[in-house]
C-alpha cells in the first residue's frame, strides 16, 4: 500500500474515532440533563432556589435545574439563546475558584522561597519585598475580570427568566 494510501486511511479513521467520540459525548450529555430533569428537588432546596437568584445560583442543583429549564425554553426557539447566559455564568464562577487556587499557591511560593528569613529563600535582587507587599495588597490581579459582565447576566437572569423557572417549578412540583 502506497504512503498517501496510508495516510488517507489513517485520516479516516481518525475521523472515525473523532465522530465517535463526538457522538458518545453528547449522547452522555443527554443522557446527564434527563437525569437531571427527573430529579426533583426537596422542599428545602424548592425554598432556597425560589428565594433569591443568589439562593438559586449557589446551589450546583439549583444551577441544575434552572439550566434545564432553560434548554426546555430553547426547545421552541434558537438553541442556545438562553443557556448562553448561565454557562458564562458557571465558567466565570469555576475561573474564580481557579484564580483562588492560583493566589493560595503564589502566596505558598512567596512563604516558601521570597519571604525574608524564608526556609528556602533565594536572591531576587530586592524584588521579594516588592512581590509580598503586592500579594498583601492586591492579591493577583484578575479575579474580578468577569464581575461586571457577571452582573449584567445575573441582572438578565433574574429580569427575563428566574420568575418564569419559579413559577414553572411550583407548578410542576404543584405547590
Amino acid at each position: 500500500m502506497s504512503a498517501t494510501k496510508t495516510d488517507e486511511k489513517s485520516k479516516t479513521e481518525n475521523l472515525k474515532k473523532e465522530k465517535d467520540k463526538t457522538e458518545k459525548d453528547k449522547k452522555e450529555k443527554e443522557d446527564a440533563t434527563k437525569a437531571e430533569k427527573n430529579k426533583q428537588p426537596t422542599k428545602v432546596q424548592l425554598e432556597k432556589w425560589t428565594s433569591s437568584i443568589n439562593s438559586l445560583l449557589v446551589d450546583p442543583n439549583g444551577v441544575a435545574a434552572f439550566r434545564n429549564f432553560l434548554v426546555e425554553l430553547e426547545a421552541n426557539g434558537e438553541e442556545g439563546e438562553y443557556t448562553k447566559y448561565i454557562d458564562f455564568y458557571v465558567r466565570c464562577e469555576k475561573y474564580k475558584v481557579k484564580f483562588k487556587e492560583l493566589e493560595d499557591e503564589a502566596k505558598e511560593i512567596f512563604e516558601e522561597f521570597l519571604a525574608i528569613g524564608a526556609d528556602k529563600e533565594v536572591a531576587t535582587g530586592g524584588k521579594s519585598v516588592e512581590i509580598g507587599d503586592k500579594l498583601e495588597d492586591e492579591g493577583l490581579e484578575g479575579v474580578t475580570i468577569f464581575d461586571e459582565p457577571m452582573l449584567k447576566v445575573k441582572q438578565k437572569l433574574a429580569d427575563k427568566l428566574y420568575g418564569n423557572f419559579c413559577i414553572d417549578l411550583k407548578n410542576k412540583l404543584k405547590l
